[in-house]
């Protein structure tokens, strides 16, 4: 389990951060078909389009142009882009998908002993001094790549706006998820849902995620007779 493995990052495309894009297909057409609305734990309640049909194809080269935990700023705006979703998008419904996820040491090992070019070691400086060793401490260098930990430090369980505030003090998990406070598009909206006048004269947070879910909801919809409508939604009919 050592390297870039390439198995394991789909896994983290499917159970990290953007598993938001991959659910444009099987998981939110699940979800549709078994009751119409989704209620993340504690937030809002929402109804989503029926309808859409699973795919018949599972190639794990089609994720390729899907956003990686190790994407530049700039790689994870363009990749949304081309899915037509915008940055606010990635700024705000994108950082809710693990709000009870979590991720592998395998992610975490670059960005905490080996951070800079060339291999001259080192971690994240983005990395609040406060948060660096407790990471160290559940994924110690050479240990083992498969431990998991939460992406939403603090709040795991909990639908709220932890996480953004989680990047603005260097709490982030993810390099990716830190890299939003780098670009002042996504940091403005970031600010925009933590800063001091929201709730009260800022945008709604809760709001902006159900439409932001809703429209990945319709990536690639297969409908009419495109795909099929799996018995077992983790199997080919």
């Amino acid at each position: 389990m050592e390297g870039d493995n390439p198995l394991l990052r789909r896994e983290e495309a499917w159970r990290g951060r953007y598993c938001l894009l991959a659910r444009n297909g099987e998981t939110s057409a699940s979800l549709s078909r078994n009751g119409g609305g989704v209620s993340p734990s504690n937030g809002p309640a929402y109804d989503v389009p029926t309808g859409r049909r699973d795919g018949e194809v599972s190639n794990v080269s089609l994720a390729d142009d899907m956003p990686d935990v190790r994407d530049s700023i700039q790689q994870l705006k363009t990749k949304f882009f081309l899915k037509g979703l915008s940055d606010k998008d990635l700024a705000s419904a994108s950082l809710r998908c693990p709000y009870i996820g979590t991720t592998a040491c395998f992610f975490m090992m670059k960005r905490l002993y080996n951070f800079f070019p060339g291999g001259s070691g080192g971690s994240d400086p983005a990395i609040n001094p406060r948060f660096l060793p407790e990471l160290k401490s559940i994924c110690p260098e050479n240990g083992d790549v498969n431990v998991r930990l939460s992406i939403d430090h603090g709040s795991e369980r909990r639908f709220d706006k932890q996480i953004l505030q989680n990047i603005k003090d260097g709490f982030a998990v993810l390099e990716s998820d830190s890299k939003l406070n780098d670009d002042i598009v996504t940091k403005t909206v970031i600010d925009s849902y933590v800063g001091f006048l929201n709730p009260i004269f800022g945008p709604s947070f809760e709001a902006d995620f159900v439409e932001s879910i809703v429209k990945m909801g319709q990536i690639g919809v297969k409908t009419g007779l495109q795909g099929q409508i799996r018995r077992v939604c983790a199997a080919f009919n």
